[in-house]
């Protein structure tokens, strides 16, 4: 029987060996402790859990599996499932971008104490769809959005009952820029329940996959009572009309928006028709402090200056994403996080 412990973890010897003709089963176990996830985020090094099996000779063994007939095994249809499964755990070797398809679980830290959970589903990347990446400086602000909602200076003003007409307010409205995976957007939408309204949007080719999320995550919403749609807004698109009073948003959120040198004017530009007006309306951001992109998050804080937006509150804290640095270890990153409110009556 196959044991391994987080301290000590097997040798590739104590896995089923081909010589001894293993069943299906015990090799598709086999495999099955041989899975790879990508690091998990974290703000600590450590969150990195331990392999179940030492490394050495891993690759050999994933090899020698692809490479055989398992002319033992009863159908092709096993033997088949055997081969996707090895290859599956070399590609895993390969690196993050090589790794397939795969659902994540995400915590959700509240102001209660409790955890909501999310999942959410991350097709195999390609250099063309990156968003479809959860990144470090999302699962940063989706852990803080808690805080951000009811620490002073409060992000917005949160529906409430006037006992005087036992009418409620109607619920605050957000907009996510460039959403992703949707970590922040579903954060917030469990986070707010029925005192808000969220609208996730991305470009046309990640949109599909952030609908596919937000329906993973249906029994949370339906839960807390969030209302969550999803659709298409391109940044280089100026939207005509304009939206109306009653069409702006009171909260705008973005997570890792600049990655391109256009970026900080298409960014600033989306902000501006579709930001309330109102004193209160806020956009919350938080960005990696990467070198090659800082130029691009100073021109974002100029912008949003010229706009008449300033800081209301800002921070910087390090995460761990889940790709590697060069020495194989956690790779630390930098963000900054940061609200921001009109400074004059627009």
């Amino acid at each position: 029987m196959i044991s391994a412990t987080a301290d000590e973890p097997l040798h590739v010897l104590d896995l089923p060996q081909l010589y001894e003709k293993p069943s299906g089963t015990d090799l598709v176990k086999a495999l099955a402790l041989l899975s790879l996830q990508p690091r998990t985020f974290g703000t600590s090094a450590d969150v990195v859990k331990g392999p179940a099996v030492q490394p050495a000779g891993v690759t050999r063994y994933l090899t020698s599996i692809i490479s055989s007939p398992l002319a033992w095994l009863e159908t092709d249809e096993l033997r088949e499932a055997i081969w996707d499964a090895a290859a599956a755990r070399l590609s895993e070797r390969s690196g993050r971008a090589a790794m397939p398809a795969m659902s994540r679980i995400f915590n959700v830290p509240t102001s209660s104490g409790e955890e909501y959970t999310l999942t959410l589903h991350e097709p195999s990347l390609t250099a063309d769809n990156l968003g479809m990446k959860t990144w470090v400086s999302s699962y940063l602000l989706s852990r803080r959005l808690h805080n951000l909602l009811e620490s002073p200076p409060q992000l917005v003003p949160t529906a409430s009952t006037d006992p005087s007409t036992s009418k409620t307010e109607t619920p605050l409205r957000a907009l996510e820029l460039g959403a992703g995976t949707g970590l922040v957007g579903l954060s917030f939408a469990a986070l707010q329940g029925k005192s808000a309204t969220i609208h996730l949007t991305d470009l046309p080719e990640i949109v599909p996959n952030l609908a596919h999320n937000a329906a993973l995550n249906v029994e949370l919403l339906n839960r807390t009572g969030a209302t969550v749609t999803t659709g298409v807004l391109d940044w280089s698109v100026t939207p005509s009309p304009l939206p109306s009073a009653e069409e702006r948003f009171d909260v705008i959120l973005a997570a890792d928006p600049l990655y391109s040198p256009s970026h900080p004017k298409l960014l600033v530009d989306t902000i501006a028709p579709w930001l309330s007006h109102g004193r209160d309306a806020r956009v919350v951001t938080e960005m990696p402090l990467r070198d090659a992109y800082l130029p691009q998050v100073q021109e974002f804080r100029r912008r949003m200056g010229e706009l008449g937006l300033a800081v209301v509150e800002e921070g910087e804290e390090v995460g761990y994403d889940d790709w590697e640095s060069a020495d194989g270890g956690a790779l630390a990153v930098k963000c900054w996080w940061s609200i921001w409110g009109w400074t004059e009556k627009v």
